[in-house]
């Protein structure tokens, strides 16, 4: 069986599909690194802002402070 121009079209098509199937992962993969590194950022704010809160905190039990427990801690 001879080889046609419409075989060749066949693997063409299924080349560029798997290109651009390649594409769009890599693009959904960057979008979602992208997403995690904001939320990472969120996260260490919040754990700065916690662990400061923590030291004040203690600082203040320490000090015999009432504003801790004036404030609900």
């Amino acid at each position: 069986m001879l080889n046609t121009g419409n075989d060749n079209m066949v693997f063409l098509f299924l080349y560029v599909d798997q290109v651009v199937r390649v594409i769009v992962i890599q693009k959904t993969l960057i979008e979602h690194a992208e997403k995690l590194r904001q939320v990472k950022a969120v996260l260490e704010e919040q754990r700065t802002f916690w662990n400061s809160a923590g030291r004040k905190f203690l600082r203040d039990i320490q000090e015999g402070s009432t504003e801790a427990a004036e404030v609900g801690w």
